[in-house]
């Protein structure tokens, strides 16, 4: 933030920060005077830029081969960061299934959430684990399975 910005947010009254906030607009603002949506997208990077799904990919492919132990948003982490109640979830679930789990993971990179709860589901009867994403990400997904 700039320093006249933050000098400003000290002095000026709390509503009036939060009024001007309120007229600008909250969260993403999309300025612009396109034509189309093809040319504005040509103009930008976003989570569909190929050097992610690369990143992602490293990082997976050193999870699954056991030389890395946990991944998320491509960054390798030492320790498994589990989501408890995530986990928790999905035992409850495959416990009212007899042992069977069936996953329907939107947005699930390359497996992230499959591979930090796999500990877990080694055990159960039968395992599923569908993801939903991007169609490149869905193309090397399977890639990766037949490996």
């Amino acid at each position: 933030m700039s320093s006249i910005r933050l000098l400003l947010k000290d002095w000026l009254p709390p509503a009036l920060v939060r009024t001007v906030r309120n007229l600008r607009g909250k969260g993403i603002r999309f300025e612009g005077n396109y034509k189309t949506w093809e040319e504005a997208a040509a103009l930008c990077s976003g989570y569909d830029d190929v050097s992610i799904l690369d990143k992602v990919l490293e990082a997976t492919l050193k999870v699954k081969r056991g030389e890395a132990v946990f991944e998320r948003d491509s960054v390798i982490l030492d320790e498994i960061q589990y989501s408890w109640p995530v986990t928790a979830a999905l035992m409850w679930a495959a416990a009212r299934n007899n042992g069977n789990l069936h996953v329907l993971d939107f947005g699930g990179s390359l497996g992230s959430s499959y591979f930090q709860n796999r500990k877990f589901l080694t055990n159960l009867k039968a395992v599923t684990w569908n993801v939903v994403e991007q169609a490149h990400f869905v193309k090397k997904g399977k890639e990766i399975c037949r490996r």
